[in-house]
């Protein structure tokens, strides 16, 4: 068994030195180079599903390691609770600095590999994450690769390239969407079924598939097939799994030869907007390259028309539509965000109308897959509900989703919950002493669910 906490001390024995040496001569803050590589460690486990024991233990050699507290810990993961979306250009420290760069991706790779093996989705994620942090620099890369394996003595093959760098700037693309070969259309398909509700999404794909599916088939007896915009809008709230499922999309694509690469690049205004004249379109194009044979997904693309009159947003817009004509048969672009954004957003260009045919709506978890969800955080954490605290917990989602207001959670609003309601236990148990059994460690009572004062003084007022 690999030690963990000796190996995530390893892979980070230079960041305190390199965060002191960025403080000291950029004037970066202390906190936010912090949150970057906590970022960092949490999108590698949450690319491939929930955290297991063998992330667990390594995220707790990082925390001992850095001396980071309970109350830390707690402000860092507040912050990406906090975030907008999951996106890579929040690591703008790191991407500025290529000695923070390493150290980031290096700590990223060494969690990703903790339970021993990388997944199809960790390896495009650590590409990704590679060329967002380190650019051109893939020898950089190479080498934070390799100094990793070497802590687990890995021999497998590398997904940035090996020693040999004959393959070209395409190597750490072409390694990722290797891993991807050995699953099957069935196996994606597969993928998409599992995920938590979504019925309507899954049958919009499976509609789309089929489709394809028999155009496919009119060709081989050379009857014609009828074009269709593969470009799509997904609309709903945080949370809902649009990312996940753009993701899943990608590779469905390549399964078909609709793409050569089936890989997902993900981008949002900041991305694409540049601060001068003219940087815009080059910005833009640049993301586009990097998407090429792959698919394009575009968080809150709404707001590249929220700046104004003198904003870069529209030069984004016009370049992009621009390369989705030029660049038809090599390029998906997927756009999300908030429903009535969105509408607003195709409408404000003729292209974007045109290319944009059909929109993906993504409704938010009802009552019975919020618990789902709960209950899933729940297992995975080895924790257990009462029955009373499940009753509880469900009227607590029941008040919710009848009060809730525009850009609801979802999936992020359960895992706060969660997260919330296991401080409140450790809190409660904290009182009772030193010995405590396991069933009392695992157990959640209905006391560490906190109802809206709303709900409870409704609840009061009833019992009278």
């Amino acid at each position: 068994m690999d030690d963990l906490n000796h190996i995530a001390a390893r892979s980070l024995e230079k960041f305190q030195a390199t965060k002191k040496d960025l403080i000291r001569q950029h004037g970066c803050s202390d906190f936010e180079i912090d949150f970057e590589l906590r970022l960092a460690l949490f999108l590698s486990v949450l690319i491939d599903g929930q955290e297991n024991a063998s992330e667990r233990a390594f995220l707790q050699g990082v925390r001992s390691f850095l001396g980071w507290s309970p109350l830390y810990e707690s402000l860092l993961t507040s912050r990406i609770d906090g975030l907008p979306s999951y996106d890579l250009a929040q690591l703008r420290l790191s991407k500025s600095h290529p000695e923070l760069g390493v150290i980031v991706l290096q700590a990223a790779y060494a969690i990703a590999l903790s339970d021993r093996s990388l997944t199809p989705d960790e390896c495009f994620f650590l590409t990704n994450l590679a060329d967002a942090l380190l650019g051109t620099n893939r020898d950089l890369g190479r080498q934070a690769e390799a100094t990793t394996r070497g802590f687990y003595q890995r021999d497998s093959e590398p997904i940035l390239g090996g020693k040999s760098t004959a393959r070209g700037p395409g190597a750490a693309e072409d390694a990722s969407a290797a891993a991807e070969d050995n699953t099957t259309l069935e196996d994606e398909l597969a993928r998409l079924e599992a995920l938590m509700g979504l019925k309507g999404v899954k049958d919009e794909i499976q509609q789309l598939v089929h489709f394809l599916e028999i155009q496919k088939r009119r060709a081989e007896h050379d009857l014609k097939r009828t074009q269709l915009s593969l470009h799509l809008v997904f609309s709903g709230n945080p949370g809902t799994g649009k990312t996940t499922v753009a993701r899943i999309l990608a590779r469905i694509f390549k399964k078909l030869n609709i793409l050569k690469k089936g890989h997902l690049v993900e981008t949002d205004r900041m991305g694409l907007v540049g601060q001068y004249v003219g940087h815009t379109a080059k910005k833009t194009s640049e993301i586009v390259d990097k998407a090429l044979d792959g698919v394009l997904f575009i968080d809150e693309a709404y707001s590249l028309i929220s700046g104004g009159e003198n904003d870069f947003g529209g030069e984004a817009i016009d370049t992009l539509v621009k390369r989705m004509e030029d660049d038809r048969d090599r390029l998906i672009v997927v756009v999300a965000g908030y429903p009535k954004d969105m509408e607003d957003f195709i409408q404000t260009n003729p292209g974007l109308k045109s290319r944009f045919s059909k929109t993906i709506h993504f409704s938010d978890y009802d009552q019975r897959e919020l618990g789902q969800i709960f209950e899933i955080f729940c297992a995975t954490n080895e924790y257990a509900l009462s029955s009373e605290a499940r009753d509880k917990l469900q009227q607590l989602f029941a008040h919710t989703l009848a009060n809730k207001g525009d850009g609801f959670g979802n999936g992020r609003f359960a895992r706060n919950l969660f997260e919330q309601v296991i401080r409140n236990q450790a809190m409660r148990l904290s009182r009772l002493g030193k010995t405590l059994n396991k069933a009392q460690l695992v157990t959640i009572e209905a006391g560490d669910i906190v109802m809206p004062e709303a709900l409870e003084s409704a609840q009061s007022v009833s019992e009278k």
